[in-house]
């Protein structure tokens, strides 16, 4: 393997692992700061909710699977005057961002109806 290519993966390794090092420490000193102060361990489970974790990929995926499509018809084409590969990621992107916008939309309206 190339050196640069080394250290890039060894780069991006450390970072994940010093975010995620950060926020489970930050986690535990915040869990045990409420359980001092009087608040029952029993507050902590169940309270994970995947669900707008699961609307937000769901969103991506129905949106990206076009847009890969549309992106290699604009690159047969030739629709633009510019290079293929910059098109095909551009049209990537762009339904990126929008399915992400969708999902934003979607995930606030689901908020607002469980609020009484």
């Amino acid at each position: 393997m190339d050196l640069t290519t080394v250290s890039l993966f060894i780069s991006l390794s450390l970072v994940v692992f010093g975010i995620a090092y950060y926020y489970f420490t930050t986690r535990h000193k915040e869990r045990m700061m409420m359980l001092s102060r009087g608040l029952s361990p029993d507050y902590f489970k169940g309270q994970t909710d995947y669900l707008p974790i699961l609307l937000i990929l769901g969103t991506v995926s129905v949106v990206m699977a076009p847009a890969i499509i549309l992106g290699g018809y604009l690159v047969e084409m030739n629709a633009f005057r510019l290079k293929g590969s910059l098109v095909f990621f551009a049209v990537i992107f762009l339904a990126l961002g929008i399915s992400l916008f969708i999902s934003y939309a979607l995930i606030r309206l689901r908020d607002k109806r469980r609020q009484p």
